[in-house]
C-alpha cells in the first residue's frame, strides 16, 4: 500500500473532505502528497509557500524575508495524517502532489508540536534544503521583490485592510513602496 500525506493545522480528523483552497484558484478537491517536507508546509495555513522543486525533483524551501521560516512555522502545531493512495487519485503539475474529489479515510494523525522543527529535521534527514535569506543570490532576492510588488498591485492590496494586506505591508515594506510608486506614476 503506497501511503500519502496530508497535514492541517487542524486536529483529529477521521475523513478528509475536499475542500477549495483560497488563494490558488484549485477546484474542490482533497489534495496529498507523497511528500512529508512538502506536506509539514501546510501545516500552517499561510499566505504564501515558497518552496519548490529542482530539475531533479528534490523539494527545497527558500526564506523570502529574514527568518521567515520561523517566523511562520516556529510553534505552530499541526497533525500529519496519513492516507492510502487510491486509484481516483490523480497527480498534478506539481511533484508528488495527488487530488482527489472525493473524500479520504485516515489511516493514522501523527502529532507535530512545533513544524518549524519537524521541518528542520528533515533537512537534518536530508528529505529538504532550506535556503535561507543569508544565501539567498541577490538575483533571487531581486525577483523576491518584484514578485511580492506584482501580487500586491494584481489583488489590489494598496486599498485594501485585509489580514494579506497587512501580512504583505508589514513582511514586505520595499515590495510596497514599490507598488505605493507604480501606482502613484500610473494615475
Amino acid at each position: 500500500m503506497e501511503v500519502l500525506y496530508h497535514c492541517s493545522p487542524t486536529a483529529g480528523l477521521k475523513v478528509l473532505q475536499p475542500s477549495v483552497t483560497k488563494y490558488f484558484g484549485k477546484p474542490r478537491q482533497v489534495c496529498l502528497t507523497a511528500s512529508v517536507p512538502m506536506a509539514l508546509f501546510y501545516g500552517v495555513k499561510h499566505f504564501e509557500y515558497t518552496y519548490g522543486y529542482t530539475r531533479e525533483r528534490e523539494i527545497y524551501y527558500e526564506e523570502y524575508f529574514p527568518g521567515a521560516l520561523e517566523a511562520i512555522y516556529r510553534g505552530r502545531s499541526a497533525s500529519l495524517y496519513r492516507c492510502a493512495r487510491r486509484p481516483d487519485m490523480e497527480t498534478t503539475r506539481i511533484p508528488n502532489e495527488y487530488v482527489t474529489a472525493r473524500p479520504v479515510p485516515v489511516l493514522e494523525e501523527i502529532a507535530i508540536p512545533d513544524v518549524c522543527q519537524a521541518l528542520l529535521e528533515q533537512e537534518r534527514l536530508g528529505a529538504l534544503r532550506i535556503v535561507r535569506w543569508a544565501e539567498l543570490p541577490e538575483r533571487s532576492r531581486a525577483w523576491v521583490l518584484q514578485a511580492e510588488k506584482d501580487t500586491i498591485l494584481e489583488q489590489g492590496l494598496l486599498t485594501q485592510d485585509t489580514g494579506f494586506a497587512r501580512y504583505m505591508r508589514e513582511t514586505y515594506p520595499d515590495s510596497w513602496a514599490l507598488a505605493l510608486a507604480e501606482q502613484e506614476a500610473g494615475a
